[in-house]
């Protein structure tokens, strides 16, 4: 099962384990890679900004984005646990 199947089901209910878990994690997936994306635009304005140093300081931000986008991932796998 994908993980758009698993949000359409849980969404409707059909077969649902644990709903607290299921609404919780969905509200994490979009938190997470909401923010891993401004983090994104946050490297893209360090690249077009005049700073001299742009490279650690953008190293630092994609680092820090694939954090939010690791947790995004345990969301949708904790997601797609919630069925039968």
């Amino acid at each position: 099962m994908g993980l758009i199947e698993a949000i359409l089901m849980g969404i409707t209910f059909e077969k649902l384990q644990k709903p607290l878990v299921f609404f919780s994690m969905l509200i994490g997936l979009l938190f997470f890679t909401f923010v891993g994306l401004f983090l994104w635009y946050g490297i893209y304005e360090i690249v077009v900004s005049d700073r001299p140093e742009k490279l650690i300081p953008s190293l630092g931000v994609a680092l820090f984005s694939s954090v939010f986008f690791g947790l995004a991932y345990v969301c949708g796998y904790m997601i797609k646990r919630c069925f039968n």
